[in-house]
């Protein structure tokens, strides 16, 4: 399974069906879940990106890159932009009754986890970023539906930036003219090793967010122990409820298919002799996975170019690149 390594969870004595609703990729169904007190899950990734609900992965993510590198592409259920995961970067969802749900209040919550490793210069911006001075180090997301809600992000203790920044580039060669997708408000990053001289590591980073949030929400029982439970990759495989939604969000309908609406610009050149030095610009819009509308001007193609257009293009053809 391609998700989470380990996790945490934390003030929960649910079972799996409560608490796996915080987990991307392998999220369940957060409408079939109900949720009566805060729940604080923390998970790390394989390599891997993470786009947006309403995002298009070739606008995003240079797949090109992620396809040479073995770094997957998972389309979460939640808004937001599209983020790095590897395991130099911890993640964490907060999970909670609506009525208790603040944006902001979590975000400092994340913000204090930081400052309490000896950062200084932590802020949270009015896009309840995470940043040590004008660099992000963590980015959130949301999802508020009936009675329940999550704020999940993420945290740059030690990945590899390098890797983060040529993955989260446009796939070259791909010429979108037009896109109903949500873009992603790009940010220079940074991480905490890179902020500090001191140890920074993942597991300072979970003692310090688990307390902020146990004081946080669970003032009464502040000066008692914490007991998280560790949950393995082998119990979410081997949960239906979990494995479900895992399989949902691994397939190409999810990943691609769900992608809003856009138009791509092609360049097709003729086959024929006569014509080789003209290329003739195709303009394909995509809805739902498939083709919904092939232009080009028609007076001013010679028949052997729109007859490859023809043996390219089909309407109700699904994405092919």
């Amino acid at each position: 399974m391609a998700g989470a390594l380990r996790g945490v969870c934390l003030r929960s004595n649910e079972t799996i069906k409560r608490w796996c609703a915080t987990l991307p990729p392998v999220k369940c169904h957060l409408e079939k879940v109900e949720v009566h007190r805060p729940i604080l899950f923390i998970y790390r990734n394989r390599k891997s990106v993470i786009i947006g609900r309403n995002q298009n992965p070739w606008q995003e993510s240079n797949l090109e890159e992620l396809d040479r590198r073995g770094i997957s592409l998972v389309r979460r259920r939640s808004g937001g932009g599209t983020v790095y995961h590897d395991e130099g970067n911890t993640n964490y969802s907060v999970m909670l009754p609506r009525d208790q749900f603040e944006r902001q209040t979590n975000a400092r919550l994340v913000a204090k986890a930081v400052e309490d490793m000896g950062i200084d210069r932590v802020n949270v911006t009015d896009r309840y970023d995470v940043c040590v001075g004008d660099r992000k180090v963590s980015g959130s997301a949301f999802r508020i539906t009936n009675k329940r809600a999550y704020h999940h992000g993420t945290m740059l203790i030690s990945s590899n930036l390098a890797q983060l920044k040529g993955a989260l580039r446009p796939t070259p060669n791909i010429k979108i003219v037009d896109s109903k997708a949500v873009g992603s408000v790009r940010s220079p990053v940074t991480s905490l090793v890179d902020s500090v001289t001191q140890d920074i590591n993942h597991l300072r980073f979970v003692h310090n967010l688990s307390l902020a949030f146990s004081k946080h929400y669970y003032p009464a029982l502040e000066h008692q122990p914490v007991s998280p439970q560790i949950i393995g990759e082998s119990e979410l495989e081997n949960n239906p409820f979990v494995r479900a939604g895992y399989d949902e969000l691994k397939s190409w309908n999810w990943i691609y298919g769900q992608t809003p609406q856009f138009t791509r610009l092609f360049e097709i050149a003729s086959d024929d002799d006569d014509h080789q030095s003209e290329t003739i610009p195709v303009e394909v819009t995509y809805k739902n996975g498939v083709i919904v509308e092939i232009k080009f001007d028609e007076l001013d193609t010679p028949p052997s170019i729109q007859h490859k257009i023809s043996t390219l293009f089909s309407l109700a053809d699904s994405i092919d690149f």
